[in-house]
C-alpha cells in the first residue's frame, strides 16, 4: 500500500528537472548561521537545547553544540545595531546613522530589545561553514577588542564565568586568544563571495531573533 496521493508523473515539469538539492542549498546562502555563547539566562539552556557556558551555532530553531572551546578563522567585521520588537526586527550597519545611534542609546534600557557592537564573519572549520558572531553586550564588546588584530587569522574562543565582587549577578562571557593550530580555509573565491555579501548588507535587514539576546547590557 502506498501513501502517494498524487501520481508522480503529474508532479513534475520542465522546472523540476533541476537538482532539488542544489536549489534548496542556494536558498540558505542569503543568510548565515549565528554563533552564540549561551549563558544561564538563555531560553535555549532552560529548554535543554544546549548546556550552559557553551558555544552554539544557531539557525532557525536548531542549535549545533560546539562545546566550551572553539577554533575559528576571523574573516571580516562590521558595525551592527539590532532592534528586536513585536512588529519586526531592524538591523543597521552605519554607526553614524540616526537609527544606529537610537538603537545604541536604547541598548542601555533593560529589556528594550536593542543591542549593538561589532559583528564578525567567521569560518568554522569543524562545521565547514561560515557564520556570524555579534558581540553586542558590554562584556562581549570589551573582549571584541582582541578580535580586530586577529582578522584574517585563527583564534580560539573559550568561555568564562564572570563573578564581580560588587554585583549579585553572575554571567558568562567570551575569551578570545590567538590560535596556533593549523586550520583549513575555503577557497579564495568562496571567501571573497562571503566578504562581499557581508560588507554590503541591506540598509535595514530583517532577521531571526537570537534566543539569548534579552537586550540587557552585561
Amino acid at each position: 500500500m502506498t501513501n502517494e496521493l498524487v501520481p508522480k508523473d503529474l508532479t513534475g515539469g520542465s522546472l523540476t528537472n533541476h537538482s532539488f538539492n542544489d536549489v534548496a542549498a542556494s536558498l540558505t546562502k542569503g543568510y548565515l548561521a549565528r554563533l552564540q555563547l549561551y549563558g544561564s539566562k538563555s531560553d535555549a539552556c532552560a529548554e535543554g537545547k544546549i548546556g550552559i557556558g557553551r558555544y552554539g551555532l544557531a539557525r532557525d530553531d536548531s542549535i549545533i553544540d560546539l562545546g566550551e572551546e572553539l577554533d575559528v578563522v576571523i574573516v571580516s567585521w562590521r558595525p551592527k545595531a539590532l532592534q528586536i520588537a513585536k512588529d519586526g526586527i531592524l538591523a543597521d550597519y552605519d554607526p553614524t546613522s540616526e537609527l544606529y545611534l537610537k538603537i545604541k542609546e536604547l541598548s542601555t534600557v533593560k529589556d528594550s530589545g536593542c543591542m549593538h557592537g561589532p559583528e564578525f564573519l567567521l569560518w568554522i572549520p569543524s562545521q565547514d561553514q561560515f557564520a556570524t558572531y555579534h558581540m553586542s553586550s558590554k562584556t562581549a564588546r570589551r573582549e571584541a577588542q582582541k578580535m580586530e588584530p586577529l582578522v584574517g587569522k585563527a583564534a580560539t574562543f573559550r568561555c568564562k564565568l564572570i563573578d564581580p565582587p560588587t554585583s549579585r549577578y553572575k554571567w558568562h562571557g567570551p575569551v578570545v586568544t590567538g590560535c596556533s593550530t593549523p586550520l583549513e580555509v575555503p577557497s579564495v573565491k568562496d571567501i571573497q563571495e562571503q566578504v562581499k555579501r557581508f560588507q554590503n548588507p541591506p540598509k535595514q535587514e530583517v532577521e531571526l531573533a537570537d534566543e539569548d539576546d534579552s537586550g540587557r547590557e552585561r
